[in-house]
């Protein structure tokens, strides 16, 4: 006989109404060492016999005019292996938590799954947030090693650093949540939280960071344009056109194998190029402009950042755009720009969304000239017509209305799991005591239940006819009254003494 008790869903345990995602994409960091190298696999598994990753170029420092060796060695634990490029994607939504969460001044960093889901925009299933968890303990378990690759702000010089990127996670799930508030007595659940190690933290607090557009990083689809995103990004800070060492940019800051020779690099990178170009990135060049032979054995690789058009005044592009509304509902452009100069934008919009009410409702007013009515209603600013609701109200009514189902949906959600988590604690010595067991002292006892149960209980256990299997219904009379007279075992009141 089956009593265990039922769990709510994986993917419901981590909802709250603090979720922000939507901001946190505007408003994305990232930090200045951290998008200089790649800290994982530029694929999803490993080539084998590689258990750590090593990237290193050379550069110029600027304060000394030396040629410096940086080098990072990336070295995973033994049990969660070498991180992946969606581990680096979850890495990235940490920083851009840590932000909303404190502004960087604390390294403790509070946090949901969901709310990291909706960031990374993975389906809220069981599946992602397992994937979570693991993403988590792998960045708990790496090891980084900076040669002389660790910008330190506040000296002002490449350093060596050795550090775990993160140093703790602590994760509640909603029975761990629960359980601790009925153990502590707290009004609000824990939430889930990592800390980041003091050497990163440090280089946080000293804006040793960038912004970073989340919108287009997560609207990239390939890995090594991510990658390549971030690096350049980065660069473009300085200057909008950069050549590098083909081999140097492709090995070492995004990530490709070393075994491919120069040609090989160039079309495994292309894609990558091509998806940049289409985000609005990189200017689109013709590959004898992006890649460039200075010798034999050697390419260079060629980047320019996309410039932006010239930059329109908003309240000239607001009335361009009234203006154009105009003639779409048949005002000739010349009575367009007459009215656009003589009114305001708010009395223009106004008329137009009264205009298309109107329209919609098929009113006889605009019967016989429809952009007639539209021109005399603003010029002579006729009165609302009865009935009338500007798009501004139908829509905060609207947000209210979905508002209020939403916290309805939301209260009936944490009544349900209430009450599993309720039943589930009373069904807990019950399920002990059975389970301690063996099958034939739970035979016993379900005998000795159905012997001790109510006369109209025993009536719906009677035994079946030969062939005939019980119903699903005297089924749970069985288990009703074998759970009864374990809860009478349990209180001392033993029906057999």
């Amino acid at each position: 006989m089956n009593l265990s008790p039922t769990f709510a869903p994986v993917s419901a345990l981590d909802r709250t109404p603090d979720d922000d995602a939507v901001e946190l994409i505007r408003n994305g960091r990232d930090e200045l060492n951290l998008a200089e190298f790649p800290l994982s696999l530029i694929g999803d598994c490993p080539p084998k016999g590689i258990r750590m990753l090593v990237f290193e170029d050379r550069i110029r420092d600027q304060a000394t005019g030396e040629v410096v060796t940086r080098r990072l060695t990336v070295s995973p634990s033994d049990q969660h292996g070498l991180p992946t490029a969606i581990d680096e994607d979850v890495l990235v939504a940490l920083v851009a938590l840590t932000r909303k969460a404190n502004g960087f001044t604390n390294r403790v960093v509070p946090f949901t799954r969901y709310q990291l889901l909706r960031l990374l925009d993975w389906p809220d299933k069981g599946q992602s947030y397992r994937r979570l968890e693991e993403s988590l303990k792998r960045w708990v378990g790496v090891t980084l090693y900076y040669e002389k690759a660790w910008w330190d702000k506040a000296e002002q010089a490449w350093v060596d650093e050795h550090f775990h990127i993160i140093d703790n996670v602590s994760i509640y799930d909603l029975e761990a949540r629960r359980r601790k508030q009925r153990r502590t007595g707290q009004v609000e659940l824990p939430l889930s939280t990592f800390a980041w190690n003091d050497v990163i933290f440090q280089s946080f607090q000293a804006e040793n960071l960038k912004k970073l557009d989340l919108r287009v990083y997560f609207g990239l689809r390939l890995a090594p344009a991510r990658r390549m995103y971030r690096f350049l990004d980065k660069r473009f800070y300085r200057r909008g056109r950069w050549q590098f060492d083909l081999r140097e940019f492709a090995c070492e800051h995004v990530g490709f194998s070393r075994t491919y020779d120069n040609a090989q690099l160039r079309r495994k990178m292309q894609p990558a190029v091509e998806e940049l170009e289409a985000a609005g990135v990189l200017e689109p060049l013709a590959l004898t402009e992006r890649y460039l032979q200075v010798r034999r054995g050697e390419w260079k690789v060629l980047f320019i950042r996309k410039q932006e058009p010239p930059a329109v005044a908003p309240a000239t592009k607001l009335l361009q755009a009234v203006k154009a509304e105009l003639v779409q509902r048949g005002v000739t452009p010349a009575t367009a720009a007459e009215l656009v100069d003589a009114h305001s934008v708010e009395r223009l919009r106004t008329k137009l969304e009264v205009f298309d009410w109107l329209a919609e409702n098929r009113d006889p007013r605009l019967s016989k000239n429809p952009a007639g009515y539209l021109v005399q209603s603003i010029r002579d600013d006729y009165v609302p017509p009865k009935g009338f609701e500007p798009a501004a109200e139908r829509e905060a009514k609207k947000r209210a209305t979905e508002e209020r189902r939403a916290r309805q949906q939301e209260a009936q959600a944490r009544r349900v799991a209430e009450e599993e988590a309720k039943r589930a604690a009373e069904r807990a010595p019950v399920e002990l005591y059975w389970n301690a067991l063996t099958p034939d002292q739970q035979r016993e006892l379900e005998a000795e239940a159905v012997r001790t149960a109510d006369p109209w209980v025993r009536e719906k256990l009677a035994q079946p006819k030969a062939g005939e299997k019980p119903s699903a219904l005297a089924d749970a009379y069985r288990k009703a009254a074998v759970e009864r007279l374990i809860r009478r075992l349990l209180l001392g009141d033993d029906p057999r003494k």
